[in-house]
């Protein structure tokens, strides 16, 4: 009991780091500096393990090429978040909404660009981390207090 709870607890403190971060930088790049750009790829895949195994239903496969200076760079990302959906819906909305050879504004970290997103600000993905990680901490908090209680005495 003990080993599970700790185990919820750490699961739990990494959903929520890894939710503030994505959620961070979402809003940092809404003042990173902006480049024209082109849409190359733009697709739908699921994600499969080595065995065939569907991981995922559906991933944007996303690539655009943007201009820094003199220097070409690749990016690959819609937003801060994730790039797997649930939804089939919002993933053909979003192959409508960026189809290959569209001319894009991409933002670019300004001190590591070839670090890209096309839609800055938080999305949905940071809300369900940052919610998994507080419903699991809370769910856990109690039996990782039980057990120190039990250290302490």
């Amino acid at each position: 009991m003990k080993f599970i709870g700790l185990i919820f607890a750490f699961l739990g403190l990494y959903c929520l780091a890894i939710g503030i971060s994505m959620g961070i930088e979402g809003i940092k790049a809404k003042s990173w500096p902006t480049a024209k750009g082109r849409i190359i790829k733009s697709r739908v895949e699921e994600l499969r393990t080595s065995s065939k195994i569907r991981i995922a239903r559906l991933c944007l496969n996303l690539d655009y090429l943007y201009l820094v200076g003199n220097q070409v760079f690749e990016g690959h990302r819609l937003n801060s978040g994730w790039r797997c959906f649930a939804s089939e819906n919002y993933i053909k909305n979003i192959l409508k909404k960026y189809p290959v050879g569209k001319n894009v504004l991409v933002h670019y970290n300004p001190q590591k660009p070839q670090i890209s997103l096309l839609e800055p600000g938080l999305n949905w993905s940071v809300f369900l981390m940052i919610g998994l990680g507080l419903i699991t901490i809370s769910i856990t908090y109690p039996i990782v207090k039980t057990i120190f209680r039990k250290k302490c005495r």
